[in-house]
């Protein structure tokens, strides 16, 4: 059996965040405004990965680990991204009130790094295991009724 980073699913959907992310860099730091590329989200395919993994993975531990690798990508760009404002001095929609929820740059950074190492895959998978159940317990009610 493939290890689940081996499984082209899931190189699909970190390739699909990497480009996103790198998508919406791009597309602020050209000039977009923030109200068009607030369209082009990260979170959505991850939203998306979350509800694959939740139903195409066998086990618990499967889901812990797809967690980690739906977030390490968005955290690297999110990084990347925040770095680059951090350093330029140059607005981007990584830096705004809506997603910094008002933390200076610096904090941010940080947060965001320390976040996707701990409680954000973790949100994740706590995300996919109630997705999971829910589908256990209908399968589990079709099976009785």
């Amino acid at each position: 059996m493939k290890s689940l980073l081996q499984r082209n699913s899931m190189r699909a959907f970190i390739l699909a965040i990497v480009v996103m992310g790198g998508l919406r860099f791009y597309l602020t730091v050209s000039g977009s405004p923030d109200s068009f590329v607030k369209f082009f989200s990260m979170t959505a395919v991850i939203g998306a990965g979350i509800l694959f993994f939740a139903f195409r993975t066998e086990t618990h531990k499967q889901r812990f680990i797809a967690s980690y690798l739906l977030i390490i990508p968005y955290m690297i760009v999110e990084v990347a991204a925040l770095s680059y404002t951090w350093i330029s001095g140059r607005h981007t929609i990584f830096q705004t009130d809506e997603y910094s929820l008002g933390f200076p740059i610096a904090e941010h950074t940080v947060g965001h790094f320390i976040g996707g190492l701990t409680w954000e895959p973790w949100s994740v998978f706590l995300l996919m295991e109630i997705l999971w159940a829910i589908g256990w317990l209908i399968r589990r009610m079709r099976v009785i009724f």
